[in-house]
């Protein structure tokens, strides 16, 4: 069954919008993609804001995936001007975590530190935690509070909660001294304001997460080619709009092809696949990878522009994308289970 669409009218889906593509991309063209550091006035068009479900809080409907600064040739220097120019695009949503990057590459964490420093109050910030323990996550939560420069964090995960290798038993991670129990007190601390999970596989697993309450986010893998294998837009996200939770699309270009750059979903479909993700019932933001400002102005012009998918093009891309997941490539691409 095709999942059902917004009754959202264009006016509504690209609200702040006016004519978008050609002017982000006329403004990118004048400035040499500038960033805020270099004095060069804002484009007239900005991605769209939105609320994020029950937190209530307004982020943009296009959100940083920061796994990509972890990369080697991304400086600090780089990191800071991707952010700010972020911020110029009416982007604000930033998702990274403690894994991003690699002693001899630089973490993720620590190259959006200085930046951090000088925007904390504009941005809405997100990491992670893959420790099922209590004394665990409390010692990531604290990792990334430092190398971030910040004092707090607007959402954390339960980082690829779908991996039951890595999580093990929920009655650990729920439990008294679980992962769970630490990040409620870190929430009663006022050090994290709200509660997610993440994951990429295994979306009956979810179900877990949310029977207890308290998860106000889910950010899963989602696009047109694993609707047909994984389907967390029905097999998750059908229960979770219900709890009005806020909805975030990851890999909606198919995540990264290879750590030199670009993506898994050929680049023909780069625009269809983001239209796909924000046509969603209830999606709040879709995160996107990238290292640089060409890249976050690309995304952003997409994202401000993007229109819902007619029905007769959902069912195109449906055709598309079932073909591509029968494709050994795509049948497990984001590891087993894929119920």
């Amino acid at each position: 069954m095709r999942e059902k669409r917004n009754a959202l009218s264009r006016r509504e889906f690209v609200q702040g919008s006016t004519g978008v593509l050609g002017g982000l991309a006329a403004g990118a063209a004048a400035t040499g993609g500038a960033t805020a550091a270099t004095g060069a006035a804002p484009p007239a068009v900005k991605v769209p804001e939105v609320v994020l479900g029950r937190t209530g809080a307004k982020v943009s409907r296009l959100g940083i995936g920061c796994a990509y600064f972890g990369r080697k040739r991304v400086t600090p220097d780089d990191v800071r001007a991707t952010l700010h120019r972020a911020l110029e695009l009416g982007v604000n949503y930033l998702d990274t975590a403690p894994t991003y990057g690699s002693a001899e590459t630089g973490f993720a964490e620590e190259k959006m530190g200085p930046a951090i420093a000088e925007i904390r109050d504009k941005v809405f910030l997100v990491t992670k935690t893959e420790e099922p323990g209590y004394d665990g996550t409390w010692k990531l939560l604290r990792q990334s509070l430092k190398r971030m420069r910040t004092d707090r964090l607007d959402l954390i995960h339960l980082h690829n909660f779908g991996d039951e290798k890595l999580w093990g038993d929920d009655q650990t991670v729920f439990g008294e001294h679980g992962a769970m129990a630490a990040l409620r007190e870190a929430r009663k601390q006022g050090v994290v304001r709200f509660i997610g999970a993440s994951g990429h596989l295994h979306p009956t697993r979810f179900h877990a997460a949310l029977d207890g309450g308290e998860i106000d986010v889910l950010m899963n893998a989602v696009n047109f080619v694993v609707r047909h294998t994984y389907d967390f837009e029905h097999k998750v996200w059908s229960r979770a709009r219900h709890m009005n939770l806020g909805l975030v699309a990851m890999k909606v270009l198919g995540g990264a092809a290879r750590d030199e750059g670009g993506f898994k979903l050929d680049e023909k479909h780069y625009e269809q696949a983001i239209r796909y993700a924000l046509s969603i019932s209830g999606i709040s933001v879709a995160v996107i990878g990238l290292e640089n400002v060409a890249e976050l102005e690309k995304a952003a012009a997409v994202v401000a522009g993007a229109k819902p998918l007619s029905p007769e093009e959902d069912l195109a891309l449906a055709r598309i994308g079932l073909d591509l997941a029968g494709r050994p490539e795509w049948k497990a691409a984001y590891g087993t289970p894929l119920a």
